[in-house]
Order: C-alpha cells, then sequence, then structure tokens
C-alpha cells in the first residue's frame, strides 16, 4: 500500500499527465481511481493505443502502446528474433515486449518519479516519443509478423 505521501505525489503526477492527454488528444478515457488513461491516436495504416498508468507504490509512470495486430503461431519464433534484434540494436530508453503465447506486443516506457516533479513538457516528450517510435517501426514487426522478409528502418 502507498504512503499517504507516494499516493500524493501520484495524484499530482496524475493530474499533470491528464491536463498533457487532453491539450494532445480531444478523447480519451481516464479512470482517476485506478489513475489509468487511455486514448488512440490514427496513424496510417495503423491506428496507436496508448495507456498510461500511474503506480503510487513503485513510483512508477508507464506508457504502453499495443501494437494493433497478433502474430500468427508460424511466425512467433522469426518474430521473437526480430525484437530481440530491434530492442538490443534500437531502444535504450524503452523496449517492445512480446508476449510469445498471447501472439501480443506493446511498446512500454517506464518513467521513475519518486522525489521528482515531471514536467508537462517531459510528459508530452514522451508520448510523442512513443508515437514516433511506435509509428516507425510498427509496419516493419507487421511484416514479420506475417513472414515477410523486411530491414529495420533506417535509424
Amino acid at each position: 500500500m502507498a504512503t499517504s505521501q507516494e499516493d500524493l505525489d501520484s495524484r499530482r503526477i496524475f493530474a499533470t499527465l491528464k491536463k498533457v492527454v487532453s491539450d494532445l488528444v480531444q478523447h480519451f478515457n481516464c479512470d482517476d481511481e485506478a489513475m489509468k488513461i487511455e486514448f488512440q491516436v490514427d496513424s496510417a495504416p495503423f491506428e496507436i493505443s496508448f495507456k498510461f498508468s500511474v503506480h503510487p507504490v513503485s513510483q512508477l509512470l508507464t506508457l504502453y502502446s499495443k501494437l494493433n495486430f497478433t502474430v500468427a503461431e508460424e511466425y512467433r519464433e522469426a518474430y521473437c528474433h526480430a525484437i530481440c534484434e530491434l530492442n538490443y540494436d534500437r531502444m535504450y530508453a524503452a523496449t517492445f515486449d512480446f508476449s510469445p503465447e498471447k501472439g501480443v506486443t506493446v511498446f512500454r516506457v517506464p518513467v521513475l518519479y519518486r522525489k521528482s516533479i515531471l514536467s508537462p513538457e517531459l510528459l508530452e516528450g514522451v508520448a510523442r516519443y512513443t508515437f514516433d517510435t511506435v509509428n516507425k517501426y510498427t509496419p516493419y514487426l507487421y511484416d514479420i509478423s506475417h513472414g515477410v522478409e523486411a530491414s529495420l528502418p533506417e535509424e
């Protein structure tokens, strides 16, 4: 259970996050009690889903973006290799996480905020970084998920 100070800090972060999201998108779902915000952004050819979560006990803000496709079982091994290569070679502040059992991929950015003040500019930067990264690599990962040989996009 979070202490009263951890809860207070988390509520402050969540309030800032809500303001940032409301400035970025018109429509979003917000669960104030659970401190979660979800929204989608249209981006050809894929819609990008976002989920922000504030975790008072761990003092961690996470941003997830679930990719909007499922990897067929016959391509999951090759897909796992592609995810590992991508994470190792390109991801420094975040990761693509893949569940081989479910065939689902999420992009995850964790931000530890213990005894910190997260500015609206930082939170907006994290959201834009997530959008740009997911937008850049989703077509590549989609091709791999369908057995199409593909090269990593240029950095």
